[in-house]
């Protein structure tokens, strides 16, 4: 146990020392101050299009740090044969993979409350310079609620990353196959409410299909900037529901990964 504690703090520790980790979170700053030049130019409520497009860009450098990050570890490892090492310290197969998990699961953490803290912090803050006419609130409850739902998305998203690179060896097929499940992931609801609400107009055979995609894909999509801005409630069944799905769908995936891992040539 303590050799797999210490495996997941080294990669945290190797993730957070990357100079992309910095270099995200200032480029992300930067957007923030561009976001408020930009209502200048905006027609629309005032807050809502600072909080829309800060939120947007946030999900932006979370899902792509996400992705580049937690893919290029575990490549690196079998690439580098760096696998034999951590293999010859005693972790187990099964070890590595829950070890990377755990350091996934505190690295998206750190990532999320660093550049979750700009946003909020920023969008109230900036929020103050916009004309009452054309406010409204900033939420923090209610971010710090959507920010936490991300972060658990976030993380079932590596888990993802970790069962494709169980029986893939290749940087970009790993990436490019996550980036598929990701945005088929994050418009599936939408699809499914939709043919849902038009079953009589939909072939029962696309009904079918995106009945099973629904229940078969893990949920990327999020709660939003109406729950930050109170324009739409919160509702705590349905943020547990997307919790559960989330931490019940990395779970199954871990242990897939585990069985496929397990049997894998390293070779």
């Amino acid at each position: 146990m303590n050799r797999l504690l210490g495996f997941a703090y080294i990669t945290v520790k190797e993730n957070v020392r990357r100079k992309s980790f910095y270099g995200v979170a200032i480029v992300y700053f930067l957007s923030l101050l561009f976001a408020r030049v930009l209502t200048e130019f905006s027609l629309q409520d005032l807050t809502k299009f600072l909080t829309d497009f800060s939120y947007s860009f946030l999900t932006f450098f979370l899902v792509v740090s996400t992705l580049f990050i937690t893919t290029d570890v575990m490549a690196k490892d079998i690439e580098k044969k760096a696998i034999y090492t951590i293999i010859s310290k005693g972790i187990s197969r099964d070890g590595y993979v829950v070890g990377r998990a755990f350091s996934f699961l505190v690295f998206t953490l750190i990532l999320t409350a660093v550049l979750g803290f700009l946003f909020l912090v920023s969008v109230k803050g900036l929020n103050v310079y916009i004309p009452d006419a054309y406010k409204k609130e900033v939420l923090l409850i209610q971010g710090l609620v959507v920010i936490a739902v991300l972060w658990v998305k976030l993380f079932s998203l590596s888990t993802v990353v970790i069962f494709f690179s169980s029986f893939m060896s290749t940087f970009f097929l790993v990436f490019l196959a996550s980036v598929v499940i990701y945005l088929a992931g994050s418009s599936i609801e939408n699809l499914y409410y939709f043919i849902t609400f038009n079953e009589g107009k939909v072939s029962p055979l696309v009904a079918y299909a995106v009945k099973i995609l629904f229940y078969a894909l893990p949920n990327f999509s999020t709660l939003g900037v109406d729950v930050i801005l109170g324009t739409e409630p919160l509702k705590v069944g349905r943020v547990v529901l997307e919790l559960l799905k989330s931490l019940t769908y990395s779970g199954f995936l871990l242990g897939l990964s585990m069985l496929v891992f397990r049997r894998r040539e390293l070779s």
